[in-house]
C-alpha cells in the first residue's frame, strides 16, 4: 500500500511539472467542495482531507464518505467489483531503545491503507450517499464570518494580492476586480495562510530545511491552507496567476522529496486549525453572551 501512496504522490509531481495544480483543477467539473468524511461521520484532516477530496472531485463522486473494506462489511455492504480504492495515511510512532548510555528514541513513520468512496459500495444506508444538505444562504454567510473573524489587517488597493510580512498586513484588490466573490475569498484565504506563519503566530520558517526552495515550499503550504479552508466553508479553490510560476518548482521539489507534499499538508492543517480557532472562539463567546442575557432577563 505504501507503493500506491508513492504512486499518487509521483502522479501529483508529474502533473505539477506539466503545469496543472491537481488540488484546484478537479473542481472545474462543478463538484461542490466539502470535507471528506469517515464512516462515523468525522472529517478527515490534513493530507487525507486533501488527497481524498482531490481524488473524489476528479472522479465526480457525489458522496463525501470514505470507508475501509472491513467497515463496509460491518455495515452489510460490499465494495463493487472493479472499484478502485484511494490511499489514506495513518501517522504512527514507535519507541525504540537507545544505544548504550542514550535515552529511548521516538520514531515517527507513515502507514497507508485503502478506503473506498461510498459511490463504489453497494448496500450502504442512504445517509452515506450524499453530503448533508446545507442552506446556501447560511453557508455564504458562514464563509464571510469565518474569514472576517481572523484578526489580520486587510487593505484593499492596487491589482496585486499579497501578505506584507514587514508591515504584517494583507493587501487585496477590490472585490469587483475578481471574476466571482469566491475567487476573492479563495485569494483572501491563501494570503491568510501566509499571515498565519508569521513569527508572532505559528513561526513557520523553512530556510534551513529547504534552502533555495523554502519560499516555494511556503507557497505550497499556503495553497494547502486555502484548500483546507475552502473545504471547511465550501469555497472552490482558484489558481492565482502569480502562483502558476511555482508549478514546475513544486513538481521538481516533490520529485526529489515525494513526502514533502505530506509535510506541506501537515503544516497547512495546523495553520487551518489556528485560523478557524478565531471564528470558533467568537461563536462560543456569542453563545455565552446569549445565555447570560437570557439569565438576566
Amino acid at each position: 500500500m505504501a507503493d500506491k501512496l508513492q504512486e499518487v504522490l509521483s502522479s501529483i509531481a508529474e502533473r505539477l511539472k506539466a503545469g496543472v495544480a491537481p488540488w484546484r483543477q478537479p473542481w472545474a467539473n462543478g463538484a461542490d467542495p466539502c470535507r471528506p468524511l469517515r464512516a462515523d461521520g468525522q472529517p478527515f484532516s490534513g493530507s487525507n482531507a486533501m488527497l481524498l477530496s482531490m481524488y473524489g472531485a476528479s472522479r465526480g463522486c457525489a458522496s463525501p464518505y470514505w470507508l475501509t473494506f472491513k467497515q463496509c462489511l460491518a455495515l452489510d455492504a460490499h465494495v463493487r467489483k472493479g472499484a478502485k480504492g484511494a490511499p489514506a495515511i495513518l501517522f504512527r510512532t514507535r519507541v525504540v531503545d537507545g544505544d548504550e548510555g542514550e535515552d529511548e528514541r521516538v520514531l515517527k513513520f507513515l502507514q497507508s491503507y485503502v478506503v473506498f468512496n461510498a459511490d463504489d459500495v453497494d448496500g450502504l444506508p442512504d445517509a452515506f450517499r450524499v453530503a448533508p444538505p446545507i442552506d446556501p444562504v447560511i453557508r455564504a454567510q458562514a464563509r464571510d464570518e469565518v474569514l472576517a473573524a481572523i484578526p489580520a489587517e486587510l487593505r484593499h488597493a492596487g491589482s496585486a494580492a499579497f501578505y506584507n510580512r514587514a508591515g504584517d498586513y494583507i493587501q487585496l484588490p477590490q472585490v469587483e476586480a475578481f471574476e466571482t466573490v469566491d475567487d476573492y475569498r479563495s485569494t483572501w484565504a491563501h494570503e491568510l495562510g501566509h499571515w498565519s506563519g508569521a513569527e508572532a503566530r505559528l513561526n513557520r520558517s523553512f530556510g534551513a530545511r529547504f534552502g533555495d526552495q523554502a519560499y516555494a515550499f511556503e507557497e505550497l503550504v499556503a495553497e494547502g491552507i486555502s484548500l483546507l479552508l475552502g473545504l471547511e466553508i465550501g469555497v472552490r479553490p482558484q489558481m492565482l496567476d502569480s502562483h502558476a510560476a511555482y508549478l514546475a518548482t513544486w513538481g521538481r521539489l516533490l520529485e526529489d522529496r515525494p513526502n514533502a507534499l505530506v509535510e506541506a499538508f501537515g503544516h497547512a492543517q495546523r495553520a487551518t486549525d489556528y485560523l478557524l480557532s478565531f471564528s470558533r472562539a467568537k461563536t462560543t463567546a456569542d453563545q455565552d453572551a446569549g445565555i447570560a442575557e437570557r439569565l438576566a432577563a
